[in-house]
C-alpha cells in the first residue's frame, strides 16, 4: 500500500472545519448584505463598517 492514501485525521478535520467555516460565515454576510442594502442603499459599505465596529467594540 503507498503512503499517498494515508489521511492524517487531525490536518484533515481542521481543513474541513476551516472550510465548513468559511462557507458558513460567507453565507451570514450575503444576508447581512441583503439586508443592509435594503436599509441603507445610499451608504458604500454598511457590512464592511458594521463588522469593524463590532471588532472594535469586541477589543475594548
Amino acid at each position: 500500500m503507498s503512503d499517498s492514501k494515508v489521511v492524517d485525521f487531525s490536518s484533515a478535520g481542521k481543513k474541513h472545519r476551516h472550510a465548513r467555516e468559511h462557507e458558513r460565515k460567507e453565507a451570514k454576510v450575503e444576508d447581512m448584505r441583503g439586508r443592509f442594502a435594503n436599509a441603507l442603499p445610499d451608504k458604500p459599505t454598511p457590512v464592511k463598517d458594521y463588522l469593524k465596529k463590532k471588532r472594535q467594540k469586541k477589543k475594548r
